[in-house]
């Protein structure tokens, strides 16, 4: 199942939006135990970045079977050996993962569409106690640039209502990433409870 405004504009324009270093760094790939969870890893922007920051083993997911094929290409072209790319519907089949099994997932720009708990539900069963999401989205603050209609985009209130009842919670961590974008993290192990404000 595709997401409502899901489309990828062409690559080089896509991977401008982002200042990728300011949001590795936000990351904080250090601080997880792993391994880590890409869901909707589209051009690639931040799988590679992240495949050579680490050791660890990442699972990329998509949909998209050629952006699975172009993803697996250059990979083996760079010598990259800890990326696993898998061509799968998140949405209707889950993602296969064992339970309690990954301490990081990243969610970047695929959760603007009002079934979104079923993606956050998954992320919830695959997480390991303490794993954490981190989570990014085009700003609804400002209207550029192109993306998913402003009253699409989640914020902050929007993603802690989402994730009630889920043993997820906010602890204080979200940023706005410039230029465009704006982050969050939230950990399994406590339920949103008081978090949520």
């Amino acid at each position: 199942m595709k997401v409502n405004d899901s489309g990828l504009p062409e690559e080089s324009y896509w991977n401008n939006l982002f200042n990728i270093p300011l949001i590795i760094e936000w990351l904080n790939l250090k601080s997880f135990s792993c391994p880590i969870v890409e869901m909707g890893c589209g051009y690639r922007t931040f799988t590679l970045p992240i495949a050579r920051k680490t050791k660890d083993e990442v699972y990329a997911f998509d949909i998209n079977p050629v952006m699975i094929e172009a993803a697996q290409r250059l990979v083996q072209e760079a010598g990259i050996r800890n990326v696993q790319f898998i061509q799968r519907d998140i949405v209707d089949e889950g993602t296969g993962l064992e339970s309690n099994s990954v301490g990081l997932v990243l969610l970047f720009n695929i959760l603007h569409f009002t079934n979104r708990r079923i993606i956050l539900n998954e992320v919830s069963r695959i997480l390991k106690p303490s794993g954490t999401i981190a989570f990014i989205h085009l700003r609804k603050d400002i209207t550029k640039p192109l993306g998913p209609a402003l009253h699409v985009r989640p914020d902050k209130q929007i993603i802690l209502k989402s994730i009630i009842g889920l043993n997820l919670s906010f602890k204080g961590t979200n940023k706005i990433l410039e230029p465009y974008h704006w982050g969050i993290k939230l950990t399994k192990g406590t339920s949103v409870g008081s978090h949520f404000s």
